[in-house]
């Protein structure tokens, strides 16, 4: 894949994060505004240390995306936002390129008053983190009068003077919290994110946040989008994709499910069949992957994500597309899905056997629904692939039990703390 810019990635991440709940990632965007400007004004800080913890502001609420208490991060907190805030932490410490960095964020929504419980600095960035979080939701609720008014009152106890004291040392802060009011923070968010810059690893792994934030919503879609990655490019490299396709090939299988960040969880997770109407729901999925790609990605990339469930004989959806329509990096994620889908558990169902995966492959390319050589190399290659899935995912089930295992260790150790 040809470099990403940060505008990309920010505006996939924007209008993913947008299919949950508008207020969210509008919350995210200034909270990494607020933080960007305070940094460049207060000085010490490099210019990576300035992205990267703006990024963190953007970020800092991915974990109410498991925990579901966005009620409660756009308004005013309560014990519960310790469950956000210890998943988000180890969702972004084990999948990101941030790893320990990512660390503020465990106690962003922790008052000033318990800082020496928790062994913090007045200057701890967590507390920028929470300033920064506090002057969004006031100025939401009220105006950047009352804002500053309530930062004044709570200086010292709900937040941390040695932040609240270099954003009022700013000339301009009252500039701010009314840009914040008013949405014109906008045009410098954008100028912020055309300063950021990642290398190709770091893409894929914000990317892979991004992914990962759908699968790790239910435990029976873990492992799907990793897999579905590494039969995709398994059956590429056996099909003598080139290098450029082999990418747009990952990409696109990495960013596949992308869209069902907007599907509800009872239906991701339901343990029958879906009824006709939940099924409509589903789909839906597909045109949301697009919605969220399209014209921000490559064309190439954001068709083979939003095209996975077309079938070569025109019976697929959400297009009704065929073969003559459809290019071989396309049809390849579709039957990487399918095999994904087959070959793993489901609330629904258990994991089916070789045998059952390979004769009902056989009789969707029978029935012209996939297309025959790349179904062909899965069944010819089947073990060595599955054991090639099987070495690729042991990360990913790694970073997954782990942040189950922290996230109860940590909730245990700091959920009796009152915010």
């Amino acid at each position: 894949m040809r470099r990403m810019t940060s505008l990309q990635f920010l505006e996939i991440l924007r209008r993913t994060l947008n299919k949950v709940d508008a207020r969210l990632v509008d919350h995210g965007e200034k909270v990494g505004y607020i933080i960007y400007t305070i940094l460049n004004a207060v000085g010490g800080f490099t210019k990576d240390e300035i992205n990267e913890l703006a990024l963190l502001g953007i970020l800092h609420d991915i974990g109410a995306y498991k925990t579901e208490e966005i009620d409660d991060m756009v308004a005013f907190e309560n014990s519960h936002v310790w469950q956000h805030s210890i998943y988000g932490y180890l969702f972004l410490k084990n999948l990101s390129a941030m790893k320990e960095k990512t660390r503020p964020l465990l106690f962003h929504h922790a008052s000033y008053r318990c800082y020496k419980e928790l062994g913090l600095a007045d200057d701890d960035v967590s507390g920028l983190i929470r300033l920064a979080d506090r002057i969004d939701v006031i100025t939401n609720y009220s105006n950047a009068k009352v804002c500053r008014e309530w930062i004044i009152e709570n200086r010292g106890t709900l937040l941390s003077p040695y932040w609240v004291d270099k954003f009022l040392d700013m000339p301009n802060h009252k500039e701010i919290l009314e840009e914040i009011e008013s949405h014109g923070y906008l045009l410098k968010m954008k100028k912020m994110a055309e300063e950021l810059s990642y290398e190709f690893d770091e893409i894929e792994s914000y990317l892979s946040v991004i992914a990962y934030t759908i699968d790790f919503r239910s435990e029976f879609m873990v492992l799907h989008t990793v897999t579905t990655v590494n039969v995709s490019t398994s059956i590429g490299e056996r099909m003598d994709l080139d290098e450029q396709e082999l990418s747009n090939l990952h990409f696109g299988a990495l960013l596949h499910d992308v869209g069902k960040i907007a599907c509800p969880v009872e239906i991701l997770e339901k343990p029958g069949k879906l009824t006709i109407e939940e099924m409509e729901i589903m789909k839906e999925h597909v045109s949301v992957t697009q919605d969220i790609l399209e014209g921000v990605i490559s064309d190439d990339i954001a068709k083979i994500a939003s095209r996975h469930h077309e079938k070569i004989n025109g019976n697929g959806y959400p297009l009704g597309l065929s073969l003559a329509d459809l290019t071989l990096s396309e049809c390849i994620c579709a039957v990487a899905d399918i095999v994904s889908a087959l070959i793993g558990q489901r609330s629904y169902k258990d994991a089916f056997d070789k045998d059952k995966t390979i004769s009902i492959l056989e009789k969707m390319r029978n029935d012209g629904e996939l297309l025959s050589s790349p179904v062909n190399i899965v069944i010819r290659n089947f073990d060595v692939i599955m054991n090639e899935v099987s070495q690729s995912s042991k990360e990913v089930i790694q970073a997954y039990q782990s942040i189950m295992s922290e996230f109860e260790v940590l909730l245990e150790k700091y959920r009796s703390i009152e915010i």
